[in-house]
């Protein structure tokens, strides 16, 4: 395996490794969100209080979600760069040789 071939495989796992904790945090997103909803309904019998509370624990999931769509399109964006950078050095080699 050449030093190109292994610095894209780091780049690939380290995108396969952003995705699961994309997954992972809407996972945990739902399941907030969802246990929210849960105390609400048991709650007072206010209709307007359980809607607001539903409402509140869909928007903290959805923040918590763009938040991990952020962390991945950073993630995917290094690990990008470091397949260009690991074209650029193989080229630079190749040129050198």
């Amino acid at each position: 395996m050449t030093n190109e071939t292994v610095e894209k495989a780091k780049a690939d796992v380290k995108k396969g490794i952003a995705e699961a904790g994309k997954a992972r945090a809407y996972v945990k997103a739902d399941a907030k969100a969802d246990a929210e909803k849960v105390k609400a309904k048991f709650g007072p019998d206010d209709e307007l209080g359980k809607k607001a509370a539903y409402a509140k624990a869909d928007i903290k999931a959805d923040a918590e979600k763009a938040e991990a769509d952020v962390d991945n399109k950073i993630a995917h964006a290094k690990a990008d760069a470091e397949k260009a950078k690991a074209d650029i050095d193989k080229k630079m080699a190749d040129a050198l040789k």
